[in-house]
C-alpha cells in the first residue's frame, strides 16, 4: 500500500471513531427503542420516533457500521431452561512471567469456557470476576474445580452463589 493509501485508511478509521462518539437526541431515542425491542419494524420505530423511515434505516445502518450496535439476540429466561444457579467466581492470578498481558489472556481463556456469561479484570484483592450460570451447584463445583482452577496462572478462587436476583438488565440509560 502506498503512502496515500495508508493516509486514507487512517482517516477512514478516525471518521468511524468520531461517528461512534457523536449521538444526538434522535440517535439516543432510536438506541433506547432498539434496546427495549429490536423486533419492531422500521415503520413502527419511525412512527414512534417521529422520523422518516429512510432516516431511521440510515441511522440504524450507521450504528451497525460503527459498532455502536454490536449485535441482535434473544434474551432467554434461564430459570425456565433450568439454569437456577447464578454464581460469581473471584479469581486471583499468578504472574508466570514474560507477558505483560497475561491477566487479559487468562480472562479470555476463562471466557471461552461453557456457561461463562461474563469475565472482568478488576482491581483490588482479586484479579478476575467471572459470572456463570448452571443447572445445579454440583455442575458449578465441577466447573470451578475441573475447569477454572486447572488453568495455568489461576492461583486461587472464591465462589459466591447468588441467592436472589434483584435486577439484571442489558439496557443502558442513555439520557
Amino acid at each position: 500500500m502506498n503512502f496515500f493509501g495508508i493516509i486514507t485508511q487512517n482517516l477512514q478509521k478516525e471518521v468511524v471513531a468520531l461517528e461512534k462518539i457523536r449521538a444526538n437526541e434522535e440517535d439516543l431515542l432510536l438506541l433506547e427503542m432498539l434496546q427495549t425491542d429490536c423486533r419492531k419494524s422500521l415503520k413502527e420505530i419511525a412512527k414512534k420516533a417521529g422520523m422518516p423511515m429512510s432516516t431511521v434505516h440510515e441511522k440504524i445502518k450507521r450504528f451497525e457500521k460503527t459498532g455502536l450496535i454490536k449485535s441482535y439476540r434473544a434474551l432467554l429466561d434461564e430459570k425456565k431452561l433450568g439454569f437456577d444457579v447464578t454464581a460469581f467466581i473471584m479469581a486471583s492470578t499468578e504472574y508466570l512471567g514474560g507477558d505483560k498481558n497475561f491477566q487479559r489472556k487468562l480472562g479470555e481463556k476463562v471466557a471461552s469456557l461453557p456457561n461463562v456469561l461474563g469475565v472482568h479484570t478488576v482491581s483490588g484483592d482479586w484479579d478476575l470476576i467471572i459470572k456463570v450460570k448452571f443447572k445445579g451447584v454440583q455442575q458449578l463445583g465441577k466447573f470451578v474445580n475441573e475447569s477454572v482452577r486447572t488453568i495455568p496462572g489461576i492461583d486461587k478462587t472464591m465462589t459466591m452463589v447468588s441467592i436472589d436476583e434483584i435486577k439484571e438488565d442489558t439496557i443502558l440509560t442513555l439520557g
